[in-house]
């Protein structure tokens, strides 16, 4: 199973690291020599406090152009090494890093850059707006038929309690990724509505995300007394 990374920029950004206790991203915080020098604010106390053993500090010892940058590049490039499947996430706003991710991401490695941990961890943005949107374009054409819209699949999260209560019931749950698989595709076309292919493997990397399952290679377990 492949490691999740995130290496965060905080000469660039300065983001709420607690939304990333008890998950699986190991988190490398990258500190210029002049933040170094000054004190250390009370949200970046609270937040690595949340992640635990799951955190470590980067400190560059020298300042300079573009000094934290090179660190960074440096550790993409040798955590890949290590372990070329792991999942790497930068977080900042220095658009430097774009050309370096866009060629490893050419050769397949699993690389980004996102300047707001929401991203990663956050809810996905409201579509309320946008169906406003629709609707009053749809009522703006004239001779325009009436339209049915077509239904909206929900995404993994919103299934997720539906899921998690079904399988604290069942006695005899799937042991391998591929049955639990399966057997998620077979609760939504049970209970909703049949969902793609996208969303159920999307809803079991988030329940081995969120540690309510353990996946060893093709082997799945359970983590469902919360």
């Amino acid at each position: 199973m492949s490691t999740p990374y995130i290496l965060v920029d905080f000469e660039n950004v300065q983001p709420d690291l607690s939304a990333l206790a008890h998950t699986p991203y190991k988190v490398k915080i990258f500190f210029g020599a002049r933040q170094q020098e000054g004190r250390v604010p009370l949200k970046l106390l609270l937040s690595t406090k949340a992640l635990g053993d799951a955190w470590e500090p980067v400190l560059v010892s020298r300042s300079g152009r573009n000094a934290v940058d090179m660190h960074i590049a440096y550790w993409i490039g040798r955590l890949l090494k290590a372990e070329p499947t792991a999942r790497i996430h930068v977080i900042s706003g220095d658009t430097d890093f774009d050309p370096l991710i866009e060629s490893l991401r050419k050769e397949d490695f699993d690389v980004h850059r996102t300047k707001a941990l929401a991203d990663l961890v956050g809810k996905p943005a409201p579509r309320a707006a946008a169906a406003r949107a629709g609707r009053v374009r749809a009522a703006a054409a004239p001779k325009a038929p009436p339209a049915k819209p077509p239904p909206v699949k929900a995404p993994a999260a919103d299934n997720m309690a539906g899921v998690l209560k079904h399988l604290r019931s069942m006695k005899d749950k799937p042991t391998t990724r591929t049955k639990l698989v399966k057997w998620i595709d077979t609760h939504f076309r049970q209970h909703g509505g049949a969902q793609s292919p996208k969303v159920v493997e999307r809803t079991l990397d988030d329940l081995v995300r969120l540690r309510f399952v353990t996946q060893d290679g093709t082997k799945v377990g359970y983590n469902l007394t919360s």
